[in-house]
């Protein structure tokens, strides 16, 4: 699922500038927002139905 490897990404990328101080309070709200809807988009998945979720509008 392309969402849940774009996440994957963006959460390395968080650990290595957090542990530099770099990642600014937005950058970290902004992660947090982004991780709470996939997490409601994971919970709402049927059983048995292929899980596909548009990464592009959760940037928009």
């Amino acid at each position: 699922m392309v969402a849940l490897r774009a996440t994957q990404w963006e959460l390395d990328e968080a650990a290595f500038e957090l542990g530099g101080g770099r990642y600014t309070r937005e950058q970290r709200y902004l992660l947090a927002d982004r991780l709470t809807t996939l997490a409601a988009k994971l919970r709402a998945e049927e059983e048995g139905q292929p899980l596909i979720i548009d990464a592009a509008a959760d940037r928009a």
